[in-house]
């Protein structure tokens, strides 16, 4: 087995529900981790919050959460509410992974639409 063309046992793609933080925090090939963590039960926004990600940043863009992994750059991802309501009327949450270089919600937003922080300012979100 192999995803993204790293080899993987076959329990990684097949019962993927075995995988836990430990078990991809413990393993020390950095290619099979990362697909660990891909492959884990929810996404990896599940995992960073099983895994005890650490909230960093909060303001009126997100929060960002910042987990280090042994050996490797730290994974780090800000949480954002969609400004436009579901079908239902409730609002949606978006984790977007950001470069581990990123200290503040704002400036991990402006960086998903290659913004400066100081000059990310939309007029209408959607």
């Amino acid at each position: 087995y192999s995803v993204h063309g790293v080899r993987v046992p076959q329990w990684v793609v097949e019962t993927p529900g075995q995988l836990t933080p430990k078990s991809s925090e413990t393993e020390e090939n950095q290619e099979f981790r990362r697909v660990m963590i891909e492959r884990y039960p929810g996404g990896q926004a599940k995992y960073l919050m099983d895994a005890g990600a650490k909230e960093i940043h909060r303001d009126d863009w997100g929060i960002l959460y910042r987990k280090e992994l042994p050996g490797d750059e730290p994974m780090v991802f800000v949480k954002v509410v969609n400004s436009t309501p579901e079908p239902t009327g409730e609002f949606k949450d978006y984790w977007l992974r950001v470069p581990p270089t990123m200290t503040t919600a704002r400036a991990s937003v402006a960086w998903t639409f290659q913004e400066e922080a100081d000059s990310y300012e939309p007029s209408v979100q959607t």
